[in-house]
């Protein structure tokens, strides 16, 4: 997937976190460890979000494409940014999106953890 479509999905969760009430904080947060897609914060809540596209309708779930690598990083991203800002309430979520039928669904699996 090239950068410009990442984009195009990762605004469409922006899009769809602020119609439901979410303030978006940062987008495409680089650290030494790699990129969160979005930063978002509701209810005295930060929501780290990696966002995932799937092109064609496939068995495999988007989500399926995140790694225990990925999660590890996006952790250790969070970590970095600690050391800069209080970071205390928080999870990280992602949000798949994928068309079924001709539309786009987005599916939300909270509370990514390292397991």
């Amino acid at each position: 997937m090239s950068i410009s479509t990442g984009r195009f999905y990762e605004n469409k969760v922006k899009n769809f976190l602020v119609s439901k009430g979410f303030n978006i904080v940062k987008s495409n947060f680089y650290t030494p460890y790699g990129e969160i897609d979005l930063i978002a914060e509701k209810d005295h809540k930060i929501y780290f979000v990696e966002v995932k596209y799937l092109k064609k309708n496939k068995i495999i779930n988007p989500v399926k494409k995140i790694d225990l690598s990925k999660i590890r990083r996006i952790f250790l991203s969070i970590s970095y940014l600690k050391k800069f800002c209080r970071v205390v309430n928080y999870q990280v979520d992602s949000y798949s999106l994928y068309f079924k039928n001709g539309k786009l669904i987005f599916e939300c699996y909270p509370d990514l953890r390292l397991h």
